[in-house]
C-alpha cells in the first residue's frame, strides 16, 4: 500500500509547481521547458487527486487550485489542457466544496470555452464545466450566462474543430440537471443547437464521418435526457413538452439507421424510458410511444448483449407499460 507516499507527494508536487513561477528563463527554449515541466505537475496534480481521498486532498485544495490558476495564465495551450483536468480531478473530489473557487476560476474557464484555435483547451474547458455542473450543482447558476453564451458561440463558430461539438451539446445535459427549472432561460436555444445537431447526415462510405455523427447523436441523447430529467425534477416538463414530438422523430430516424452504434441505440433506449417516466401524464407522448418504432429499437438495443443496455431496455419497457 502505498497511499501514505502519495499523501506526502501531493503537497511536495504543489510546492515544486509553486516554486517553479520564481524560475528566471533567460531564453525561448528555457521558457519552453519550464512550461513543460510545470504541464507535466499539473499531471501529476490530476493523478494523485484523483489517487486519493478527500481528507487527503483536502487540505491541500487551496494551494493546488492557486497554483492551477497561475498555471492558467500562462500563454501555453498544453499547460492550459493540463491544468484543466487538474481542476477537473479536484472538482470531483471536493464536490460541493468546489464552489468556492468558481469566481477567481471563471474568467480563466471562460477563455477556455472560447479557445476555438487549441480546440483540446477548448474540449477539455467544456468537460469542467459538466464537472462542475454535477458537483455544485445548482451553485453553477450564478455563472450559467456567461458557460452558455460561450458554448452557444463554440457552436456557431465554423473554426471550432467538430470533435468539440459532441462534448459541448452534452454539456447542455449536465447543465440542465443542475439547474432544473432554472434551465428555463436557456432551454430554447439549447433545443434549437440539439435539432440542428440531429439533422447532420452523412455519407453512407465514409467512414470517419459516420463514427463523427454516432458521438454527435450520442451526445444530442445525452442532452435530451439531462434535459427531461432536470425539468421533471423541477416539476417543469411543461417546458420541453411541445419539442416531444421532434426529439421522438429524431430517435425514430436514428432506429432505422443501420450505421447508428451500440452506444447510440443504448442511449436512445435510455431516453425512451426518461420520456415515458417524466411525460406519461400527456396524452401525446403517450400515443408517441405506442409506435411500432419503440418497440423495434428496444428490442434491438437488447440483442446486442451488454448487461447494462439490457438493464435500460427492461426499465424503459417497464416505464412505458407503466403510463399505458
Amino acid at each position: 500500500d502505498c497511499k501514505h507516499l502519495l499523501k506526502e507527494l501531493l503537497p511536495a508536487i504543489i510546492t515544486r509547481l509553486h516554486t517553479s513561477f520564481s524560475i528566471a528563463t533567460l531564453t525561448g527554449e528555457d521558457k519552453e521547458h519550464l512550461e513543460g515541466v510545470q504541464g507535466l505537475l499539473c499531471g501529476l496534480i490530476q493523478v494523485l487527486v484523483i489517487e486519493l481521498d478527500i481528507e487527503c486532498v483536502g487540505p491541500h485544495a487551496d494551494a493546488a487550485m492557486q497554483n492551477l490558476l497561475q498555471v492558467l495564465q500562462l500563454k501555453n495551450a498544453t499547460c492550459h489542457e493540463e491544468a484543466f483536468s487538474a481542476t477537473s480531478a479536484l472538482c470531483d473530489r471536493l464536490e460541493g466544496d468546489f464552489i468556492k473557487y468558481m469566481d477567481v476560476l471563471m474568467p480563466f474557464l471562460e477563455m477556455g470555452l472560447k479557445n476555438f484555435q487549441a480546440f483540446h483547451v477548448c474540449s477539455i474547458a467544456v468537460g469542467l464545466v459538466g464537472d462542475i455542473a454535477r458537483s455544485i450543482e445548482k451553485g453553477i447558476s450564478p455563472h450559467c450566462n456567461t458557460i452558455m453564451t460561450a458554448l452557444v458561440q463554440s457552436l456557431q463558430n465554423p473554426a471550432l474543430h467538430r470533435s468539440v461539438k459532441p462534448p459541448v451539446l452534452s454539456c447542455f445535459g449536465d447543465i440542465a440537471m443542475a439547474l432544473e427549472a432554472g434551465f428555463e432561460p436557456y432551454l430554447n436555444v439549447s433545443l434549437m443547437m440539439l435539432m440542428q445537431a440531429s439533422q447532420t447526415q452523412v455519407p453512407e462510405d465514409d467512414e470517419d464521418l459516420i463514427y463523427f455523427v454516432n458521438q454527435l447523436r450520442e451526445a444530442v441523447l445525452e442532452a435530451y435526457t439531462g434535459i427531461i430529467q432536470g425539468l421533471k425534477d423541477g416539476g417543469r416538463t411543461d417546458l420541453v413538452q411541445p419539442y416531444i414530438v421532434h426529439i421522438m422523430t429524431f430517435i425514430e430516424t436514428l432506429s432505422s439507421d443501420e450505421n447508428k452504434d451500440d452506444e447510440v441505440l443504448s442511449k436512445a433506449a435510455g431516453l425512451l424510458g426518461d420520456i415515458a417516466s417524466a411525460m406519461g401524464p400527456y396524452p401525446d407522448v403517450r400515443a408517441l410511444l405506442t409506435k411500432p418504432f419503440v418497440g423495434s429499437l428496444l428490442t434491438e438495443a437488447f440483442q446486442n448483449g451488454d448487461p447494462t443496455t439490457q438493464e435500460t431496455c427492461n426499465w424503459a419497457r417497464g416505464a412505458i407499460q407503466a403510463i399505458m
